[in-house]
């Protein structure tokens, strides 16, 4: 197992569990796998160092933003998992995508901004757990089966079941951006 895959699957799990608790562990992973998808993609042959430190540093500004600007931040890693998910999710019903084609990319993107803009809590949740379970299941490299498909519905529901269940009667978490102030 290289250190990338280690540290892909350690975010996965995070994601998967944390996602909503700690928002900003959400917009540095997709950050980072948006870094580390642009990596791949168009800085083919470079050592996976140079590929895992541009990951790394796209996942820090993502933490930073998160910070500094919790809205912008939130919609971005909306828009960065929306469009992950949506090219992930073609790829496995046998579509076709080519390395130029964004279209999916940003169909997928401006459906998770709207959710996270609409629905914070509960796009966050979704979001995160779904990212999280995907990218556990491509670390572990399951073939497309029953067995694959049944691994990921349960990580999706442990992952709803702990982050909404548990987290929100304990921890509620309160969004500090785009509510009006009591006249």
């Amino acid at each position: 197992m290289t250190i990338s895959t280690f540290l892909t699957l350690a975010l996965g799990i995070l994601l998967l569990l944390f996602g909503r608790r700690a928002f900003w562990i959400f917009v540095a992973v997709a950050g980072f796998i948006a870094g580390l998808t642009f990596a791949t993609q168009y800085m083919a042959g470079q050592p996976e160092l140079v590929i895992l430190l541009i990951a790394v540093a796209a996942g820090v500004i993502g933490a930073i933003l998160a910070i500094l600007l919790e809205w912008l931040a939130i919609l971005i890693a909306g828009f960065l998992a929306g469009g992950y998910l949506a090219t992930t999710l073609a790829v496995s019903l046998g579509l076709t995508v080519a390395a130029g084609n964004w279209v999916i990319y940003i169909i997928g993107g401006i459906i998770g901004l709207i959710l996270v803009a609409a629905l914070f809590d509960w796009a966050i949740i979704i979001l995160s757990v779904l990212l999280g379970a995907d990218i556990i299941m491509s670390v572990l490299s399951i073939p497309s089966s029953t067995y694959y498909w049944l691994i990921f519905l349960g990580l999706i529901v442990v992952g709803i079941f702990v982050q909404a269940g548990i987290w929100h009667r304990r921890y509620p978490v309160e969004r500090t951006w785009g509510r009006r102030e009591p006249s």
